[in-house]
C-alpha cells in the first residue's frame, strides 16, 4: 500500500530539520529508501554555513577505518569516552558503515588529498597516531553535491526556517513549529517522523571556531521535548591566538620541567582533553587566564580557548532513535557515539552513518501516516531576529565564556539568570538559548 498522501504543504512524512552532513545524509536515505516519502529538509540558510561546510579550514577530514582496522578504531574510541558516555553499539556502527560512507563521498566526487599513485592519502587523527582519515577540500562544492543529490531524489528543501519547538501529539514527536529567520512569518509542519540535525552548542560562545550559522539552540529543543542528552558537558575547546583564532598547540609552548614531559603527548591532539595527563597543560593555562579571559605567556601573543563542537546530544540507539517516538537525531546534536574525547574526523563519519542510519529509520516509520495535528498552517508571530534576541544572545556569551569553560569558576548569579531566562524571557529563542547554557553548564537543578 502507498503512503499517504500529504493534503497540505505544511506536512510530510519524514521532516529532517538542519542541512549540515547529517540532515544532507538523512534527507538523501529518507528518501532513497522510499521515494514515494514526501520529505522536506529545513535548512536555515541558503548559503554554506556551519562547521559542515564553512569551516576556517575549508576542508574536513573523516575517519575512514578500513574492515580490518575497525576493532583497533572502536578500542581507541571507547578508551577516550571517560568521563563521558560512549555505547560500544554506536561506536561498532561507525566502524562497520565507515566504508560506505566514504563510499558515498567519493561517488560525489568530492576533492580528496591523494597520493601520487592516485590513491586517497591517510593522516593519523586527533588522539590517534593511526593513519586511518582522509581528508576533502572545497566545502562549498561540496555543499552543491549534496544539495544536488537531495533534490535531485526529490527532497522539499525549505530555505529560511528554523525549529522553535517539537511538536507533540500524545507523547509522540509529530512535527515542529518553525520560526523564520527575517520577517514576520512562521509554520508548523507536521510529519510521521522527524529527524533532529541541529547542530551543536558552540554558538552558545563568543569565542567559536565553529563556522557561521549555528543557533545553539539544538540541547534546549531536544531537552523540552523530553528527550534523553548525554555527554552535554563535554566540548571540544581549542587554543588560539585571540587575534586571528589560528591554532596554537599547548605541546608546543615552553614548560617547566614538573610538565614538560607532558608536550609530547599534547602535541597529538589540538582539543583540549578532559581526562588525559597532558590535560595538566590546558588547567595551568586556564589559571593563568586574565579577567579578559586571555592567557598572556613572555614571548607569546595573548591566546584564548574558543568553543569549537560538542560531544554530546540526544542519547540515540544504533538507528537513531531517541528516546521519544517519533524523534530521531543525528550529528552533532546526536550523543552516545563519543565521549568526553572524540577521535579526529570523527564527527563527519558520525554525521554521515548516523545521518544514513536515521534516514532509513525515519522512512520505514513514517510509513505508517501521518498523525493528525491541530495547529494552523501559518500564522504571524514575533520576528525571530529581534533587537532584544541579539542584545540577549550577547549578554549569554559573554557569561558562557566566563563561566562555561573548562575549569571556570561557578557563578551563582549567571546560572540564576540562566535559569529565570529560561522560564521567562522575552522571547522562546531566548528561553532555548538559556536552557541550552544551563544544559551545558550541567546545572538544572
Amino acid at each position: 500500500m502507498p503512503p499517504p498522501t500529504p493534503s497540505a504543504r505544511n506536512a510530510c512524512q519524514v521532516l529532517v530539520l538542519g542541512a549540515g552532513l547529517a540532515g544532507m545524509r538523512a534527507a538523501w536515505a529518507a528518501k532513497e529508501s522510499d521515494p514515494r516519502l514526501d520529505v522536506i529538509l529545513v535548512s536555515p540558510h541558503k548559503a554554506p554555513s556551519g562547521s559542515s561546510f564553512a569551516n576556517r579550514n575549508n576542508a574536513l577530514g573523516i575517519q575512514a577505518p578500513l574492515p580490518h582496522e575497525a576493532e583497533a578504531f572502536m578500542e581507541e574510541a571507547l578508551r577516550l569516552a571517560h568521563p563521558g558516555t560512549a555505547l560500544p553499539e554506536l561506536v561498532r556502527a561507525l566502524a562497520e558503515d565507515a566504508p560506505q560512507r566514504l563510499g558515498d563521498l567519493l561517488d560525489l566526487n568530492l576533492t580528496f588529498r591523494r597520493e601520487p599513485d592516485g590513491s586517497l592519502s591517510r593522516f593519523p587523527g586527533c588522539f590517534s597516531p593511526a593513519p586511518r582519515a582522509v581528508v576533502f577540500d572545497g566545502l562549498a562544492a561540496a555543499h552543491s553535491a549534496f544539495l544536488a543529490r537531495v533534490r535531485s531524489l526529490g527532497v522539499r528543501v525549505l530555505h529560511g526556517y528554523e525549529a522553535m519547538e517539537l511538536l507533540k501529539r500524545g507523547g509522540h514527536v509529530c512535527g515542529a513549529r518553525l520560526a523564520a529567520l527575517r520577517g514576520e512569518r512562521s509554520m508548523d509542519l507536521s510529519a510521521g517522523a522527524v529527524i533532529a540535525a541541529l547542530g551543536g552548542p558552540a554558538p552558545l560562545f563568543a569565542r567559536r571556531i565553529c563556522g557561521p550559522g549555528g543557533s545553539g539552540l539544538a540541547y534546549g529543543l531536544l531537552h523540552r521535548a523530553g528527550a534523553r542528552l548525554v555527554n552535554t558537558r563535554h566540548l571540544q575547546f581549542f587554543w588560539s591566538r585571540a587575534r586571528d583564532r589560528a591554532f596554537v598547540n599547548p605541546g608546543t609552548l615552553p614548560w617547566p620541567d614538573e610538565l614538560a614531559s607532558l608536550a609530547a603527548a599534547r602535541r597529538t591532539h589540538c582539543p583540549l582533553a578532559f581526562d588525559l595527563p597532558d590535560a595538566a597543560l590546558d588547567r595551568d593555562l586556564l589559571s593563568r587566564r586574565g579577567a579578559d579571559g586571555l592567557v598572556r605567556l613572555p614571548g607569546h601573543e595573548p591566546l584564548a580557548l574558543f568553543a569549537h563542537a560538542g560531544n554530546g546530544g540526544a542519547l540515540i540507539d544504533a538507528h537513531g532513535r531517541t528516546s521519544i517516538p517519533g524523534l530521531f537525531a543525528c550529528g552533532e546534536c546526536a550523543g552516545g557515539m563519543h565521549g568526553a574525547q572524540r577521535l579526529g574526523g570523527g564527527m563527519v563519519l558520525s554525521a554521515l552513518v548516523f545521518g544514513a542510519r536515521a534516514g532509513a529509520a525515519a522512512a520505514q516509520e513514517a510509513c505508517g501516516g501521518l498523525p493528525s495535528t491541530s495547529t494552523p498552517a501559518q500564522e504571524p508571530r514575533a520576528p525571530a531576529n529581534s533587537a532584544s534576541d541579539a542584545s540577549f544572545l550577547r549578554s549569554l556569551r559573554r557569561g558562557m565564556d566566563r563561566h562555561g569553560l573548562p575549569g571556570a569558576p561557578h557563578s551563582q548569579g549567571f546560572t540564576a539568570w540562566l535559569k529565570d531566562a529560561s522560564q521567562r524571557a522575552a522571547s522562546e529563542r531566548q528561553r532555548l538559548l538559556a536552557l541550552s547554557a544551563l544544559l551545558v553548564l550541567g546545572d538544572l537543578s
